[in-house]
């Protein structure tokens, strides 16, 4: 296994927490998908990187070395982070982060055309965790997020954010010939009849959400697949060979992808409009978020489920009159 940037971010916070319970906790992973990960870097770099005594879980003597030069290149991959944010270009183009679907390239083309932009450069990253610590850093200008309604704090100290939405339900995506699709709205339970695709289990803060919803509600979802990649996923929901959670804009396209609701809303998430204070993109932050707000107007008629939603309370987003 090739070590990545996420593994290296492991080995610190075990190292620094010296538990792999309050590590995954830090982390937003399960404790048994941390157990698991950290296995494969052993095995990766040929030997055990910690070990249980008295004081917690402490650093082999392979493990001390391997976690300072972690640390080495975690820092250093910081500083130029910053650095290349303070050297970009003042005209340059705003950095919009974040994963949100049809909103984030709906306000991307609005910042295009504002008369204080210089253009858009526009950064997909499905993890909210990297994305906000990449504007905290100076890497982005702005970013769209959903967050997950979890306990612990990802906003990271130096970010300022407006809540744009704060109860956006998740719908699901299936196959429009698919059981389900015959009901307006499918049942939760309904779905565990039927193989889900999705984040892996304990990977994300998604995951850990959707797990502790399944849990409460006593829903055990079957999940075969666990695609990396946005057009695999629809590919298995057209194929009728999965449905899979969907942002409330997701549009229904009648021939290949249906949008459903899910029964009494039970899986929902709050989106954010991030930036750092004082600097241009904080100056019109209000007028950024009434522009994204002013989106979901627009997504009307992009499914029968968006609609039913907006009527029902999705609209007293918008400002009165």
């Amino acid at each position: 296994m090739e070590l990545e940037l996420r593994h290296l971010r492991v080995l610190v916070t075990v190292a620094d927490t010296r538990s792999l319970t309050r590590a995954a906790r830090v982390l937003h992973v399960s404790q048994p998908a941390l157990s698991g990960l950290l296995r494969r870097v052993e095995r990766s770099v040929g030997g055990p990187l910690f070990v249980r005594s008295p004081a917690g879980c402490v650093p082999t003597r392979l493990g001390a070395d391997v976690v300072a030069d972690a640390r080495t290149v975690l820092a250093g991959l910081s500083a130029l982070t910053e650095r290349l944010g303070e050297r970009r270009a003042p005209g340059g183009p705003l950095r919009v982060g974040g994963y949100c679907g049809f909103l984030h390239l709906a306000v991307s083309r609005w910042l295009r055309d504002r008369p204080w932009s210089h253009g858009v450069s526009v950064h997909e990253d499905q993890d909210e965790t990297a994305t906000l610590a990449r504007l905290a850093a100076g890497a982005l200008d702005l970013a769209l997020v959903y967050l997950p309604p979890l306990p612990d704090p990802v906003v990271p100290d130096g970010v300022a954010s407006l809540v744009v939405h704060p109860r956006e339900p998740v719908f699901v995506v299936l196959a429009p010939d698919h059981p389900l699709a015959a009901a307006r709205a499918v049942p939760f339970a309904g779905l565990a009849e039927h193989p889900w695709a999705d984040d892996p289990p304990g990977t994300t803060r998604w995951s850990a959400y959707l797990q502790r919803v399944c849990r409460r509600h006593g829903v055990a979802l079957d999940q075969p697949h666990r695609p990396q990649c946005l057009a695999t996923l629809l590919d298995l929901v057209r194929a009728g060979m999965a449905v899979a959670p969907a942002l409330a804009t997701r549009e229904d396209r009648p021939s290949s992808i249906a949008v459903r609701a899910i029964e009494g809303a039970p899986l929902w998430q709050e989106l954010r409009l991030c930036y750092r204070p004082g600097t241009p993109v904080a100056a019109h932050a209000e007028e950024i978020h009434a522009a994204v707000v002013a989106s979901y107007a627009g997504r009307q008629g992009c499914s029968a489920a968006f609609d039913a939603w907006w009527r029902e309370g999705g609209r007293e987003l918008l400002p009165a009159g």
